[in-house]
């Protein structure tokens, strides 16, 4: 009977010990299985449970300062100013109208940005209207130019009837209808924006010629940019795109997709990325004259990346304009009378009071 007691003894105690290593392996697979309970938080250095003595922690608080970190002056004036156009209506941008002349000085080159104009609305515009570009059956005309198969223009002027009817020739009533009502409303935004930036410069100029800028209508054009063929990432203007390009006052280069800026100046060549809805303003050679040289005159040009657009064609705008606000200067009045001026009026004004008293008398 004690035999028959002691096997069940063993019996239970064996059973024990396979229930308690199944219960260890069940538990050391729901903890493999289960992912890793996130770490408890760091104590700060301010509440009742910090790791460091309260001493130590005032005294770190009170002494660890984050420096303000500011760019040296000389990299700012190593790229053209960007001004936002809504400081400069307002004048409450600070020093971003000294900036401004002083990067159209040195640079002959500028940036504007919060100008209001949508780019992705005028990119999907000239996306539907791209067989525009097309309309001259590539023959060099006033409205079709080809620059190899670099670039193409189209040059948009509201007065050209002939562009008119053959672009509604290819486009189609109802797509030409759209395309050139944005057209006019993009050319008609960027003349507002240009007189307001003649109206800036001309109140700051501090030379101003007796000459005034000869008044002629804006010329819109749109370049296409061709990628499907690998060409010089920085391609030199020709002589033609140099004239061409600086016989204005300003021209306004509305970006509209990620590119590169070249600016070619007397100074040299210098190059800086630009983003979308920015306008690039460039000085031409009648501001040059009118302001005696304050001012210089500079022709820019966009680079696209291939490898950033692929075979694409990507799409810009360039208004070429001579705003009025640049003569209105020279029909104020000067009020500023010299000392010499003032003790001439003044001469004459009592020479003629003793005629008058001598005839009254």
């Amino acid at each position: 009977q004690l035999k028959k007691d002691q096997n069940s003894i063993v019996f239970l105690i064996s059973l024990v010990k396979k229930a308690s290593m199944a219960a260890i392996m069940r538990t050391k697979s729901h903890l493999w299985s289960s992912p890793a309970p996130p770490p408890s938080p760091i104590p700060t250095g301010k509440g009742l449970r910090s790791a460091a003595d309260s001493t130590i922690s005032e005294y770190i608080d009170k002494s660890v300062q984050i420096p303000e970190l500011k760019l040296p002056e000389y990299v700012h004036r190593s790229i053209p100013a960007d001004a936002d156009y809504q400081s400069l209506v307002l004048r409450d941008g600070g020093d971003s109208v000294k900036r401004l002349l002083r990067s159209a000085a040195e640079f002959g080159v500028f940036r504007i940005s919060g100008h209001g104009i949508l780019a992705d609305q005028l990119l999907s515009t000239l996306a539907e209207a791209e067989s525009v570009f097309r309309i001259s059956d590539g023959r060099q005309t006033e409205y079709c130019r080809h620059y190899g198969d670099r670039k193409e223009e189209f040059v948009w002027r509201l007065s050209d009837k002939a562009m008119a009817e053959r672009a509604q020739e290819v486009l189609g009533a109802k797509k030409y209808r759209s395309f050139s009502q944005e057209m006019e409303n993009v050319t008609g935004k960027l003349e507002v924006i240009a007189e307001e930036l003649a109206r800036v410069i001309s109140e700051n100029a501090s030379k101003q010629s007796r000459n005034r800028i000869q008044q002629r209508e804006s010329i819109l054009s749109l370049y296409r940019h061709n990628h499907h063929t690998l060409v010089d990432q920085n391609p030199s203007l020709s002589n033609e795109e140099i004239r061409e390009s600086c016989e204005y006052a300003l021209s306004l280069h509305l970006i509209i997709e990620q590119c590169e800026f070249s600016v070619q100046s007397k100074r040299g060549t210098i190059s800086f990325n630009t983003s979308p809805d920015t306008i690039i303003v460039t000085i031409g050679e009648q501001l040059e004259e009118w302001s005696l040289g304050q001012f210089k005159s500079a022709s820019g040009q966009l680079i696209f990346e291939p490898n950033l657009h692929g075979s694409r064609a990507s799409f810009s705008v360039e208004l070429k304009c001579w705003p009025s606000n640049f003569n209105h200067s020279h029909s104020k009045i000067n009020k500023t009378i010299s000392i010499a001026d003032q003790i001439l009026i003044i001469l004459i004004v009592a020479f003629l009071y003793k005629i008058f008293m001598f005839i009254s008398s």
